[in-house]
């Protein structure tokens, strides 16, 4: 309940609580890496976020790490694991948004690899339409746009 009325500070202290007696569910790691994620508590939260890795293949798990890894600056593990959430589901958009945005971070840009994951995100057929998608996609245009511009 805090966890969906966004109280996240108080929220971490519940599933502090809750992870030695539940810690087998990943439903339950994913939400409490989430939370603390929202902190900024980014390293506990991928603690959490890789014991639920290994109870689920959900490739949501790996997103959110990547966005922790990326948060604290970690690239290269940032990329590693959206590499895999991809492997995971190759057919989802998502991953290749967030390597998109990773790629073009300016610490860590790559403009060969943020144009192969940009073009993956604007060419994928999405299985259901959606505004989330179509707003990724006019995102990483933008952002390719303004690449090519710096460029000229």
């Amino acid at each position: 309940m805090l966890y969906n009325s966004k109280a996240y500070e108080a929220a971490c202290d519940g599933y502090e609580e809750l992870v030695p007696l539940m810690g087998h569910k990943p439903e339950l790691l994913f939400e409490a890496g989430q939370c603390l994620g929202k902190t900024k508590r980014f390293a506990e939260a991928n603690v959490l976020l890789k014991r639920a890795m290994l109870l689920s293949a959900d490739p949501m798990i790996h997103y959110m790490a990547a966005k922790n890894e990326q948060a604290m600056e970690n690239y290269e593990k940032a990329e590693k694991l959206l590499l895999h959430a991809i492997d995971i589901l190759p057919e989802r958009i998502y991953p290749y948004y967030l390597l998109a945005k990773l790629y073009a971070e300016p610490s860590f840009f790559q403009e060969d690899k943020f144009c192969d994951a940009a073009n993956a995100v604007l060419e994928k057929e999405p299985k259901v339409a959606s505004t989330a998608i179509k707003e990724m996609k006019t995102e990483v245009k933008k952002t390719l746009n303004n690449i090519r511009q710096n460029r000229n």
